[in-house]
């Protein structure tokens, strides 16, 4: 039998988790833009290698593009180009998954709509992105905890306490 994973299962899943928590942490430091962007990139790198370590292509993909909006947060691009590169490459790995069969399950459309506005709110530190991508994600958990991937249960809550925090921070970065 082969393993769905590299190394130690539960040590890919922690440093999701972590990666998960640092992002979590960056939505509530809206006014501290360079604490923010450290803890963007720190928190998507860790997600990318733990989807890498679990063997997910996918979320490897998607976890991809939101350390890329991290990275492009410390340019000196414009929120606008930032978002347009965002989208293009979103695009690119919408082409790629649907050339690959991947979009036979409805629930990962909805991720990746999800992880595009997480990835935008990333990008140009925009609270309310980061908000709307979590709500999605949490959708895009449950739809596959019903679908039998019972990982996807902790990652329903990790959403929803996310979700919480963004919310929280597009509070404190409107007012």
């Amino acid at each position: 039998m082969t393993k769905t994973y590299r190394g130690n299962h539960i040590f890919n899943i922690v440093l999701g988790v972590i990666g998960l928590a640092l992002l979590c942490a960056g939505t509530l430091t809206a006014h501290i833009p360079e604490i923010q962007r450290f803890l963007f990139l720190f928190g998507a790198l860790l997600m990318t290698i733990s989807s890498y370590l679990e063997k997910n292509v996918f979320f490897t993909f998607l976890e991809g593009i939101l350390t890329i909006d991290a990275i492009l947060s410390f340019t000196s691009l414009s929120n606008i180009a930032i978002g347009i590169i965002t989208f293009i490459i979103v695009v690119i790995v919408i082409i790629y998954f649907t050339i690959n069969g991947s979009f036979k399950e409805r629930y990962l459309i909805v991720g990746t709509i999800g992880l595009f506005f997480l990835a935008l709110g990333v990008g140009i530190l925009n609270p309310i992105s980061c908000m709307i991508g979590g709500f999605l994600l949490i959708i895009y958990a449950y739809m596959a905890f019903k679908k039998g991937i019972q990982i996807a249960f902790l990652f329903i809550i990790l959403n929803i306490i996310f979700t919480i925090t963004a919310a929280i921070g597009t509070y404190q970065w409107l007012f």
